[in-house]
C-alpha cells in the first residue's frame, strides 16, 4: 500500500457520517455546529505530539490555519462524545485492505510470519482506570494502574495486524487465541498461509492443538521445562508425540553461549537448518514494542478516563501501520538512491526521524484539502525520512553492562521526539 492510499483511507473513515453515528456516546453529540467538528477531534488526536493538551490544542489550529481558541477542559468535553471506534475502524480498514490480495505483501516460502506477544501500558493513577484495568506491582515496588497488550504482528512487512487492549490480568495464551480466532474468522485466505512465531511463554498441549485445529502453522521457543518428551528429545532434528496424540517435529541446538535452544513446530516439510534464522525474525515485535512505547510514546495518556485511555491507545495503531507504510515507500527511495554505491552495508530509514516528521507534517498532508498539494506534500515527507538513514549491520549484538536502561533518566541511544 503506498502512502497516498493510507492516508485516502484515514480519510474516508474520518469523513464517513458512519463513523460519527457509530462513535458517538449520545444521539444529540455533534448536531450543532461548534467550533471543533467531529472530524477536527480526529485529526486532533492523531497528531502525535505528547506535550500539553492545550499546547497541542494551540498547535492544531495554527497548523490548520483556524483562528480559533479552546481550552483544554473544553476539548475534554467534546472528546467524550465519541469512544475509540474510529480509530479501531482505521485499523481494520487498512489492514483489511494491505491483505485482501491487491498488493505484494513480503512472505517467507509462502508464508506470512507473524509474531505474538504480550506488555503493559502503564495508566495515570486513577480510581476508575485501577479498577477497569487493574494494577501491578507489589511488595518492592508502588502498585500502579496497568493496561494489558497483545498484538498479532507481521514481522516480514511491519505491520500491526490485530491489537488487543485489555486488563493488568490478562493470560497471553487466552489472548493467543483471540488472534486465531481473528485470523480464521477475519482472514482465512491469509491465515491458511501464516506461521505464527511464539516465545517460550506460550508452549502448551492446549495451545499447539488450537493451533493445529485453526489450520495454522507455528515455530516455538520451549523452556527447558516442557513437557518431558521434548526435554527428552535429541540434539538436532527429531519427531516425538505428546500425551495428547499430536505429534511435533522439535530441533535443539547450541547458541553461541553454549545453552541448548529448543524449536517446536508442525512445519514438516521446511529444513530445519533454517529454523533458528528463522525463529530469530520473532524480534521484529520487540522492535515494535520500542517504537510505540519510547518513540511514539503510548502510555504518555492524554486523559484519565477509561474513554481518553482507549481513544489513545487505538490512535497508536493507525499511527503504527503509517509508520510502517511511509517506512517502506521512504526505503524504497533509500534503496534506489544507493543502488551501484557499493556500500558496506544496506541502509534503512531511521525511524527516530520518520516520527519527528509525521509529528510535523501529519495533519496537514492527510486532512489537506487540495489533492494536488497533498500528494506533492506527501511526496516531500517521503523524501525528507528517506535522507536520514542508518546502516543495517547483521549479526550485531553488544553485552549486557550490568544495569538498567530504565534506572537512567535520558538514555543516550533513545533521545526524546517530544
Amino acid at each position: 500500500m503506498k502512502t497516498k492510499t493510507c492516508c485516502n483511507h484515514i480519510n474516508n473513515v474520518v469523513y464517513d457520517k458512519e463513523t460519527l453515528l457509530s462513535a458517538r456516546t449520545k444521539t444529540t453529540a455533534f448536531t450543532r455546529t461548534r467550533k471543533l467538528s467531529f472530524t477536527d477531534s480526529i485529526c486532533l488526536l492523531l497528531d502525535m505530539r505528547k506535550t500539553a493538551l492545550q499546547a497541542r490544542l494551540n498547535n492544531f489550529f495554527k497548523q490548520t490555519g483556524q483562528d480559533i481558541t479552546m481550552s483544554q477542559q473544553a476539548f475534554s468535553k467534546i472528546r467524550a462524545q465519541f469512544n475509540h471506534y474510529p480509530f479501531e475502524k482505521m485499523v481494520r480498514t487498512l489492514v483489511a485492505d494491505e491483505y485482501s490480495g491487491n498488493y505484494d505483501v513480503p512472505t517467507w516460502n509462502g508464508y506470512h510470519l507473524m509474531a505474538i506477544d504480550g506488555s503493559t501500558a502503564q495508566l495515570p493513577n486513577d480510581p476508575d482506570l485501577i479498577r477497569h484495568f487493574g494494577t501491578m506491582g507489589g511488595k518492592n515496588k508502588r502498585e500502579r494502574a496497568c493496561a494489558g497488550m497483545s498484538i498479532l504482528y507481521d514481522v516480514l512487512h511491519g505491520w500491526v495486524v490485530n491489537p488487543v487492549f485489555t486488563s493488568s490480568s490478562m493470560n497471553e495464551r487466552t489472548e493467543l487465541t483471540k488472534h486465531i480466532d481473528f485470523l480464521t474468522n477475519m482472514m482465512p485466505e491469509i491465515g491458511k498461509k501464516t506461521l505464527i512465531l511464539l516465545d517460550r511463554g506460550y508452549p502448551s498441549s492446549d495451545v499447539f492443538e488450537r493451533l493445529e485445529r485453526a489450520g495454522l502453522k507455528y515455530l516455538c521457543r520451549c523452556s527447558s521445562k516442557f513437557l518431558t518428551a521434548v526435554n527428552n528429545a535429541p540434539m538436532g532434528d527429531s519427531v516425538v508425540a505428546i500425551p495428547n496424540g499430536m505429534i511435533l517435529r522439535v530441533f535443539k541446538f547450541l547458541l553461541n553461549n553454549g545453552d541448548v535452544e529448543t524449536l517446536v513446530t508442525n512445519l514438516f516439510n521446511e529444513d530445519c537448518d533454517a529454523f533458528p534464522e528463522l525463529y530469530a525474525k520473532r524480534w521484529g515485535i520487540e522492535t515494535a514494542y520500542n517504537i510505540l512505547k519510547n518513540r511514539l510514546c503510548v502510555e504518555n495518556f492524554s486523559g484519565r478516563t477509561i474513554n481518553t485511555v482507549f481513544q489513545d491507545f487505538w490512535a497508536s495503531m493507525v499511527l503504527m501501520i503509517l509508520i510502517a507504510v511511509m517506512g517502506a515507500e521512504a526505503n524504497l527511495d533509500v534503496q534506489a538512491l544507493r543502488d551501484g554505491k557499493h556500500n558496506k552495508h544496506r541502509y534503512k530509514p531511521n525511524i527516530g526521524n520518520l516520527v519527528v516528521t509525521l509529528r510535523d507534517e501529519f495533519i496537514v498532508c492527510v486532512f489537506r484539502e487540495m489533492e494536488s498539494h497533498s500528494d506533492h506534500h506527501l511526496q516531500r515527507i517521503i523524501d525528507t525520512i528517506a535522507r536520514s538513514v542508518l546502516p543495517i549491520r547483521p549479526g550485531r549484538s553488544s553485552p549486557r553492562n550490568g544495569f538498567s536502561r530504565q534506572n537512567m533518566r535520558f538514555p543516550a541511544n533513545s533521545k526524546s521526539r517530544l
